[in-house]
């Protein structure tokens, strides 16, 4: 607006009623009257109620005005900025009217200057802008799509990033959905669908964990995305963020769990349609070697949890580069094994030496030989003359008694876990009893897998026959089914050692520790060196029971 305009005397409401009457008499030759719509939108340099009232009149004749669009949407978007909440509320409103009748480039600019007002802290103010950018995207997803993605792409302000990936998010699924049945959504077409895969592919490649999970529930609800073809585009575009096929480092755990929480957001996309083959081959081949020298515990457990999930939808394959070679089966055999002790020899049990060794302790972890197992014999299914071939008959030999002796301590177990179980669940009067309940039942969900595993593999030759539901998918059936459950964060890593304690057949609880959560933010790792996880101890010698 120039400075002549804004020296003048300033508009009065009886000044702005007068130039409506001339204009709406004037129907539809309004557009002759450009000095007096120019006079209406001086009106927005006056008082309050002549702000409010200029707005408002500036909208109801805007389309008469082409050559003025400029002039008028500059002096909406300055009332937008106004000290009075209610004449923003107003300006913000007018904003989503004038889009109706402007053109592309003119929509740009409302779209990009909602996108920023996302940031306001007034909750009405809030719900205007909301309402305005699905006015205006619903007159042109194309350019409001563009223009989001614009602002939240280069935004200063995280918040403007943040409400407008929400907004998107939570909106543009309503959106499509409604395209075929409602009239005012029939722009949101394949087009579009495509315009947005292409905007979020983009932006992932600088999210954090929550943006990155929203935009994935995002793209999962397109209908491009629910076609074979679309599913394995999905997962491509997922564990594209990964990085799965580079080396990891073990030092470098916020890309560790970038990759977990990559694996999350995957697996319900895979089936027997699309396999986990690649993906599969690459995390034995880049991450399992740097296993062992992850020291925090908690992300040692999501990393074979996640390689278990990966593994369920892992198809056999003769040829080609998702054939799954010796190196690799060995690899994951191998890491097993570390978590399948040799038996005592008859020595180390006599009570002599059983006295030296007293601070000696053997430790089942059965949280990690569930994962491991559970991984062997998804592989070992594919490539069964791994363990049955006449030249590996030493290492069945000697994989069938770490079995044997595994499942003694395992059937020990389950049996000690039932009793208790019974026993505590008929006495349990306070909320920790029962929390210590629902902890013995994961446990006892997690021996039971081992043990159906184990019987499994000591057929002759192993059989792959078996199949069964991980621990922590039982827990999350059961949620969905309205069952309560410990809460998520509070996951257990199950394990066995030898204990000099009495035997009692009763559970002690240590004191308790910090539970490892997935970190949240830009995948920040955070403190998790603090972060352990509750296990289970049993001594698979004296029948004795530790709960910790």
């Amino acid at each position: 607006m120039s400075s002549d305009m804004a020296s003048e005397i300033q508009v009065t409401i009886d000044d702005l009623y007068k130039y409506y009457e001339i204009l709406d008499e004037a129907k539809d030759t309004a557009g002759q009257h450009e000095e007096t719509y120019l006079n209406i939108i001086k009106g927005t340099k006056a008082g309050i109620k002549e702000r409010l009232l200029a707005s408002q009149f500036i909208t109801r004749f805007f389309n008469f005005f082409p050559n003025q669009m400029p002039v008028a949407i500059d002096a909406i978007f300055d009332l937008c900025e106004d000290k009075d909440v209610n004449i923003r509320k107003s300006a913000i409103k007018d904003l989503a009217s004038i889009g109706k009748d402007c053109s592309a480039e003119h929509l740009n600019r409302i779209a990009d200057i909602l996108t920023q007002l996302l940031q306001t802290e007034d909750s009405q103010e809030f719900n205007q802008v909301q309402l305005s950018l699905t006015t205006i995207m619903k007159i042109n997803p194309k350019a409001t799509l563009n223009e989001m993605f614009n602002q939240i792409n280069t935004a200063e302000l995280d918040q403007v990033r943040k409400r407008g990936i929400k907004f998107l998010c939570g909106k543009l699924p309503n959106f499509f959905s409604s395209a075929s049945s409602d009239a005012s959504f029939s722009m949101f077409n394949r087009e579009i669908e495509d315009l947005l895969i292409k905007n979020v592919k983009r932006t992932l490649s600088d999210c954090d964990a929550e943006e990155f999970i929203m935009f994935v529930r995002l793209l999962a609800s397109l209908s491009s995305m629910n076609t074979l073809q679309g599913r394995q585009e999905l997962v491509a575009i997922i564990m594209e963020q990964s990085e799965l096929g580079k080396k990891f480092n073990s030092d470098d755990l916020e890309r560790i769990m970038i990759l977990v929480s990559c694996i999350q957001q995957a697996i319900p996309l895979f089936s027997k349609n699309v396999n986990s083959n690649k993906y599969v081959l690459m995390f034995i081949d880049n991450v399992l070697g740097i296993f062992d020298q992850i020291a925090d515990e908690g992300i040692r457990f999501e990393i074979l949890k996640s390689f278990a999930d990966l593994c369920s939808f892992f198809t056999w394959s003769s040829t080609g580069t998702d054939s799954l070679s010796d190196k690799q089966i060995d690899a994951v055999y191998n890491l097993l094994l570390n978590y399948l002790p040799k038996p005592p020899v008859e020595a180390q049990v006599s009570q002599e030496t059983e006295d030296k060794n007293d601070d000696t302790e053997v430790r089942f972890n059965f949280s990690y030989v569930e994962c491991l197992m559970y991984t062997f014999h998804a592989l070992a299914k594919c490539k069964q003359d791994f363990l049955g071939s006449p030249d590996n008959k030493d290492k069945l030999k000697d994989f069938r008694l770490r079995l044997q002796y595994f499942a003694k301590g395992t059937k020990n177990y389950i049996k000690e876990l039932r009793n208790t179980l019974i026993n505590s669940s008929l006495n349990a009067k306070t909320d920790a009893d029962n929390e210590q309940n629902k902890i013995r039942r994961v446990a006892l969900k997690v021996t039971t897998n081992i043990d159906a595993l184990i019987k499994d593999l000591f057929h002759n030759p192993p059989a792959y026959k078996t199949s069964i539901t991980l621990s922590w998918k039982s827990s999350q059936s059961l949620e969905a089914q309205g069952v309560q459950q410990p809460n998520k964060q509070n996951k257990r890593s199950l394990s066995v050692s030898n204990d000099s304690a009495d035997s009692d057949c009763s559970a002690r609880k240590k004191p308790e520790r910090g539970i490892y959560q997935p970190p949240t933010g830009k995948y920040s790792t955070q403190n998790s060196s603090n972060d352990k996880r509750r296990t289970f101890s049993y001594d698979n010698q004296k029948t004795r029971s530790r709960l910790m």
